[in-house]
């Protein structure tokens, strides 16, 4: 528990990429292809927050989607960017309510992680990100069980 703490406050006060301000870059208008791409494979599914970042290192924005499935769950996906070819990660159960989406660059190399958190009612919880050859890879996290 003490070691995920720790890399949490080393991730909160590493430095983030260029142009990249944490969750601020989150649900900016300019996304338009990447969210219109999930919304038009998944018509069915309620958009709940959306952030854009270069999530597998080759040079292209890439869009992190958290999506309600049912009344009570929400599951997340990242839609990479191929050169104008769109392609979606595997989902993964996301945060219920109080989603919030943070780029950090963890490890100091590519490609770029992100922690996702929120809550489900009063239980609260975080996760950390990373897109591994298309498959988004939750590393280590705290309680996300009881919030998603």
């Amino acid at each position: 528990m003490c070691f995920v703490l720790a890399c949490l406050v080393a991730a909160a006060c590493g430095e983030r990429p260029k142009g990249e301000k944490g969750a601020e870059k989150a649900q900016t208008p300019v996304s338009g292809v990447l969210l219109e791409h999930f919304k038009r494979w998944n018509p069915q599914r309620e958009v709940i927050k959306w952030a854009e970042a270069d999530l597998d290192n080759d040079g292209r924005r890439d869009c992190i989607v958290i999506y309600r499935v049912a009344r009570e769950k929400n599951m997340m996906r990242v839609v990479l960017d191929r050169g104008g070819n769109f392609v979606d990660t595997n989902e993964v159960p996301a945060p219920y309510s109080d989603q919030v989406i943070q780029f950090r660059d963890i490890d100091g190399k590519p490609p770029m992680e992100f922690i996702v958190q929120g809550a489900k009612g009063a239980k609260m919880g975080f996760a950390v990100f990373r897109v591994e050859e298309g498959w988004l890879t939750d590393l280590f996290g705290e309680g996300m069980e009881d919030c998603c």
